[in-house]
Parts: structure tokens; C-alpha cells; sequence
């Protein structure tokens, strides 16, 4: 579990839906649904390979997890998701409907200590997946999480009508040039959170934080409001 989701014990018996962008196998999911008594989580993940551990989850959390085999997009279309690694392995988390991700040095050095070389074409597995806007989808979530490999841009896109309601945001840092800006045009503050401190702070250096949450202080959210609580004075 990563240290970022211990906000979630704030948040031990808030009510409210979670949108879970790039599920994987689930774990950032666990993380919220073990913290919690009453949050309910929808993941949303294009991996089908993936699909056990997460009906796993679905018989664990039978009245609180739901989930769909698709990835978040700008427009409704398939398109190719890279896997590195030839076989169901923990790179799969690495998975991208951008190619051009793994031309980044550090995403080349994080896959090369895991012995997968990153600029070897035939060690992609290649998954014909579906994408659509999450708007679609009808949801009102008070909670976005996204970890979607350089797909930011187009996944925040797809959701510019539930971003309406301002809810609460944590995106692993990732082409922020693209979308940081739009979310700053909405209203959003940015924080990170402090393992240290248990608290949140304000990140005056957004590229140089893993996971970035993302506040709104016109949201009315319960969930926003006890996040924005927590920031240090």
C-alpha cells in the first residue's frame, strides 16, 4: 500500500464513491476499501488479464467494489495497450496506450531494474482494448484516482462533465504540462502528502512529487472539505 493512501483512515467512515483510474490489479482499491467502512470504490482498468484479481476484490467487497474492463479516454475507440514483459508479471503495471512512454529515461531505468529492456519491440505483449470517456460511464464520484501512463490528458478530457462537481484528485505525476494547467483553470489547488508529518502540504513543485492530490475548495464534498482540513497551516 502506498504511503498516499493513508489519507483514507481520515476519511474511516465518510461516505462516498471512488473512481479508480488504471486499477491494475486492484491494490490501490484495497488500499481505500481496508481503510474504510463506507466508501465505495469503481475501478475502471483496461488489462483484461487483470480481471481475476479484481472480481477476487468483487467477492471480498461484494456491496462496496465494482469494476470495468476499459481504459479512460478523450473519445470512444480501441487502441492498443503495451504491456512490457512477455507474461503476466508486476510490470504490467507499467502498461501504456502511449508508446512513446518508454522512451522516457526514467521509465527505461524503472523497467531495466526489473531485468525488462524497454527498447526491445518484441518484449511487448500487445492488447487490443476499449477506451471511452468516463462521463459515460454516469458516475458521481467524490474521489478520482489516476494512474494511467502518460494518458492524463486525454483520460481528465473524458471526465471534464464530472469535474463539474469538483471532486477531490490524485494523479501520479506524469506530462503535467499537459493537464496540470486545465485543472488550475478549474479552481484546483495541489498537495502532497506528508508520511512523516501525516498531513498534506502544499506541493510548490508539482513535477517533483510522485502522486498529487488535487482540491478544489468549491467542492461540497465531504470528502474535499475533510482533505482540505488536514492541509498545513
Amino acid at each position: 500500500h502506498e504511503a498516499d493512501f493513508e489519507v483514507f483512515e481520515w476519511l474511516a467512515d465518510t461516505d462516498g464513491l471512488v473512481l479508480d483510474v488504471g486499477a491494475s490489479r486492484g491494490q490501490s482499491a484495497l488500499s481505500i476499501l481496508r481503510r474504510t467502512r463506507r466508501m465505495r470504490v469503481f475501478s475502471v482498468e483496461p488489462n483484461r488479464k487483470h480481471r481475476w484479481s479484481l472480481l477476487t476484490i468483487l467477492l471480498l467487497h461484494p456491496f462496496r467494489y465494482r469494476f470495468s474492463l476499459l481504459a479512460a479516454g478523450d473519445r470512444e475507440c480501441s487502441k492498443t495497450l503495451f504491456v512490457p514483459g512477455r507474461r503476466a508479471s508486476g510490470l504490467s503495471a507499467q502498461a501504456s496506450l502511449d508508446p512513446a512512454e518508454f522512451d522516457k529515461q526514467y521509465v527505461r531505468d524503472r523497467l531495466s531494474e526489473s531485468g525488462f529492456d524497454a527498447g526491445d519491440p518484441a518484449g511487448y505483449r500487445r492488447l487490443t482494448v476499449r477506451v471511452m470517456p468516463l462521463d459515460t460511464l454516469g458516475l458521481k464520484p467524490d474521489f478520482i484516482k489516476l494512474d494511467v501512463e502518460g494518458f492524463e490528458h486525454q483520460a481528465l478530457t473524458g471526465l471534464e462533465e464530472t469535474l463539474r462537481s469538483f471532486p477531490a484528485l490524485l494523479i501520479e505525476i506524469n506530462n503535467s504540462e499537459r493537464w496540470l494547467p486545465g485543472l488550475k483553470e478549474r479552481g484546483y489547488a495541489f498537495y502532497h502528502y506528508d508520511e512523516s508529518k501525516k498531513i498534506l502540504q502544499c506541493a510548490q513543485d508539482p513535477p517533483g512529487v510522485l502522486n498529487l492530490f488535487c482540491l478544489n475548495s468549491s467542492s461540497r464534498s465531504v470528502i474535499t472539505r475533510t482533505l482540505l482540513d488536514k492541509v498545513e497551516q
